[in-house]
């Protein structure tokens, strides 16, 4: 696979990060006065700040195991907007470095590892071969996911974040296509 597309999936995932902190940013300014970030945005924000941490200390370490399992599930982020606004930014900083990068950063198949814990009661853990591509693609897929549930507690504190906003790729390409 070309390296371009790398680049534009790291630019792609900061760019969904970019959205989360001016959907953060807009709240503050503009939600209802009962809005509690708390307790609707801040822990979906958390999770997905945290899945992109988990990818970039992996690509930091010798291992190159990525493991969403072991977050630091840091309340901080998910109570205080600021907190999350600022770990948003520096992420989205080090992804665009990245997007620029050359070397095993820049190649869709670099190989990694991720490990989970599976099974119903979260009572298995493996291991399994996959790639950056592969792990970046799922962030973004990740990030939509939560954008959508977060789409509605915006609109339920009077923000409306567009038609696009929490809808994934595929999705709008189907509806520009039916137009």
């Amino acid at each position: 696979m070309p390296t371009h597309t790398t680049s534009a999936l790291w630019i792609y995932n900061a760019s969904l990060l970019e959205q989360a902190a001016a959907m953060v940013v807009r709240l503050q300014n503009e939600a209802t006065a009962d809005f509690n970030y708390a307790q609707a945005i801040g822990p979906h924000l958390r999770h997905i700040i945290e899945h992109y941490t988990a990818l970039l200390q992996a690509l930091d370490s010798e291992a190159w195991l990525v493991d969403y399992d072991a977050r630091e599930r840091d309340l901080t982020l998910q109570s205080l907007p600021q907190a999350s606004v600022a770990k948003l930014q520096e992420l989205r900083a080090r992804m665009l470095f990245l997007a620029s990068t050359r070397g095993p950063y820049a190649a869709m198949n670099t190989p990694l590892s991720t490990c989970l814990q599976v099974g119903t009661a979260g009572e298995l853990r493996v291991t399994v071969l996959t790639s950056l591509g592969r792990e970046l693609t799922f962030l973004a897929s990740h990030t939509v996911h939560h954008f959508a549930v977060l789409a509605q507690y915006s609109k339920a504190a009077g923000i409306d974040l567009g038609h696009h906003f929490g809808k994934a790729p595929a999705t709008l390409a189907y509806e520009r296509q039916s137009a």
